[in-house]
């Protein structure tokens, strides 16, 4: 699979949010439409766990806690461009991904963050795998409340997965 930016099927995206809060009261799935029509797309996949695909959320805003990953360029104006949130990786079928091709973004700048962003994700690729790896670790085998308490449950979710793949 190719490594880049995807957008997700947001129906796939609803599945998993009513899934999440049926089984434990809230979800913790991360929105992925905004009001601007630009949705949220996702870096991956980053991580593999028995088969399973992780795709990692790209946030517009800057966060700064300690499962996330701000993408910086070199760019001394604008040195943030967005954050990597691997509290909320989400395991995704290949059915509900599609390739963000950059080159069809009509918005020349837009095109052009995209591109920044993408090549920080590239030459950061070890870091990124590393990151995911950790997380994921972190929160299956619950080693702060607080990273549990805001992540994805990815032990549900992968549950969930299962179960919308034996539905295809």
């Amino acid at each position: 699979m190719k490594i880049c930016f995807y957008n997700v099927d947001l129906s796939y995206i609803d599945y998993l949010k009513k899934y999440e809060s049926e089984k434990k009261g809230y979800t913790r799935v991360p929105n992925v439409q905004y009001k601007s029509g630009n949705n949220k797309f996702f870096y991956g996949a980053v991580l593999e766990i028995e088969g399973i695909n992780y795709f990692v959320p790209i946030s517009s805003k800057q966060h700064n806690k300690q499962d996330d990953l701000p993408i910086r360029t070199k760019d001394k104006y604008k040195r943030e461009l967005s954050t990597l949130r691997f509290a909320y990786m989400l395991p995704i079928p290949r059915a509900c991904i599609f390739y963000l091709d950059i080159n069809e973004e009509k918005n020349k700048t837009r095109q052009e963050t995209l591109r920044k962003k993408l090549a920080f994700c590239m030459r950061n690729r070890d870091k990124i795998f590393r990151q995911a790896q950790k997380t994921y670790e972190r929160v299956v085998n619950k080693v702060s409340e607080g990273l549990v308490n805001n992540a994805c449950d990815f032990k549900l979710l992968e549950q969930a997965y299962k179960e919308y793949i034996e539905s295809l």
